[in-house]
């Protein structure tokens, strides 16, 4: 396998760093070998040096000379690679960690791609051959991610598609984020390409119609003697949680019928954010969901432990008898007032050649909260922490699903990476899944399986009169 353009480049700063270190530490290298060796009737002290160094450097190395002024760019440039060092080990230790899996690579959507076969090209087969099943609709009623707060500063613009919708988002200077149909009213300009943010409102790049982001109600016509009453756009229920900002979506236009909940230890700082892994998965949203019910699946596609790879041919590989994970797991929903929750308990234990060790013992607690966002609280021998999960259908069987983790602050963050990274291996085998299955409205089950039914009988509140049906549009069909 070859090294990627950022591993090479990488390799190539550190192999030069030491090769410049070496140089300005030969004078230092020299007069510890003379001091280090006598030398009794072969010649002088300074003749017996250059016959060591000589057995020890190459002879072209050690007849380099450097002036005052080349030598003082050279320290420069070990200052330079010193602090290049310094950072990347910071980061290794402190910084949060991206993992982003690409939507372009049909490898990361769990297509395996054949001899002779492009992964695009693997990718529009595999989506035109694949049986897709009787799915239920592709935008269950709820709240979901639009963006991570960070992302959108004062009197920022951004355009977003998802659920089936255009979106502009702008945060006004009030700090408040706002999120209106992304086209004017007008004309159809999209006010998140190019639109303006004036105090709490957006301005339409085209015509310069200005929109307030909580009412709707267009404020300014620069040229119009008189604004007309019925001049609005369409603003969505929005909010700020998790350090994330939130839509909400409902096919009947009614206004949300439940709250996210808030992970207190983050608004009090106890937990950190450590980092983020994102996979984009050829699915429906549901599918996904049910995983959480689905604890025989458990011990099939998640046993091997982390240290495997994560496709599906990980169980041959002898890495996967070196470390396993035992599961034991529930599913069940809350009671009515919290009918919109399934909480699920989780206890992961973790061996090594068949041992035990019960020290590395997870436990888990999740809550899911309507149809995308779950949060899973755990507790390790080294401290407490949360995964909080989102998924966002952003064509109907096209789904982005980030696992955001925060822990205890006092946890090193290169741990919590491993954990991340860990997350993700095991993701990556349920995509692999995923994005090759189909979609079975009345699967053949046992009594063992009985948590899938309770859960699809959970997630159907999601569902109503008005939800958009999934239509698959025939190849070469040009009718209007």
């Amino acid at each position: 396998m070859g090294l990627s353009g950022d591993t090479l480049k990488t390799v190539s700063v550190h192999v030069f760093g030491l090769l410049l270190f070496s140089y300005l530490c030969k004078d230092v290298y020299d007069q510890g070998i003379a001091q280090a060796i006598r030398c009794t009737g072969e010649g002088d002290n300074a003749t017996c040096q250059r016959r060591v160094v000589a057995d020890l450097v190459p002879k072209s190395f050690l007849l380099l000379e450097i002036g005052p002024s080349l030598k003082l760019i050279g320290a420069s440039l070990a200052l330079l690679y010193s602090a290049y060092v310094i950072v990347r080990v910071y980061r290794f230790l402190f910084s949060p960690v991206d993992l982003i899996h690409s939507a372009n690579k049909s490898k990361d959507l769990g297509f395996q791609v054949p001899p002779g076969k492009g992964r695009k090209e693997l990718s529009s087969l595999v989506q035109r051959l694949r049986k897709v099943g009787n799915i239920p609709p592709p935008y269950p009623n709820g709240w979901y991610e639009v963006m991570r707060s960070c992302d959108l500063p004062k009197k920022a613009v951004k355009a977003v598609s998802m659920i089936g919708q255009n979106f502009a988002v702008f945060r006004g200077e009030d700090g408040k984020a706002c999120i209106v149909d992304a086209y004017c009213p007008h004309l159809g300009a999209n006010l998140g390409v190019g639109g303006r943010v004036h105090g709490n409102c957006i301005e339409c790049p085209f015509h310069g119609w200005q929109f307030d982001g909580q009412t709707g109600q267009c404020t300014s016509i620069p040229y119009a003697e008189k604004i007309p009453a019925f001049a609005k756009t369409k603003v969505w229920p929005s909010t700020e949680c998790h350090e994330l900002i939130y839509v909400w979506y409902d096919a009947e236009g009614r206004d949300p019928k439940y709250e996210l909940e808030e992970i207190e230890e983050l608004k009090t700082g106890q937990w950190t954010y450590r980092g983020r892994v994102v996979h984009y998965i050829a699915a429906h949203i549901e599918e996904i969901s049910e995983n959480g019910a689905d604890v025989a699946h458990l011990t099939a596609l998640h046993q091997p432990g982390i240290i495997g790879r994560g496709g599906l041919d990980f169980a041959e590989t002898w890495l996967s008898k070196l470390h396993s994970h035992n599961w034991t797991a529930t599913w069940k929903s809350k009671t009515e007032s919290l009918s919109h929750i399934g909480h699920m308990t989780l206890h992961l234990a973790n061996s090594f050649l068949g041992f035990k060790l019960q020290f590395l013992d997870v436990h888990v607690n999740s809550d899911q909260i309507g149809p995308s966002v779950v949060i899973l609280r755990f507790k390790t021998i080294l401290g407490r922490g949360a995964w909080l999960q989102t998924v966002v259908p952003e064509e109907p069987l096209n789904q982005r699903m980030t696992n955001y983790i925060f822990a205890d602050w006092w946890i090193p963050t290169f741990i919590a990476a491993t954990m991340l990274k860990g997350m993700g291996t095991q993701i990556d085998r349920d995509v692999n899944v995923w994005g090759n299955k189909t979609y079975l409205s009345k699967p053949l089950l046992v009594k063992e399986d009985r948590l899938i039914l309770e859960h699809r009988r959970w997630y159907s509140q999601f569902y109503s009169e008005n939800s958009q049906k999934f239509t698959i549009k025939k190849e070469n069909d040009l009718t209007w």
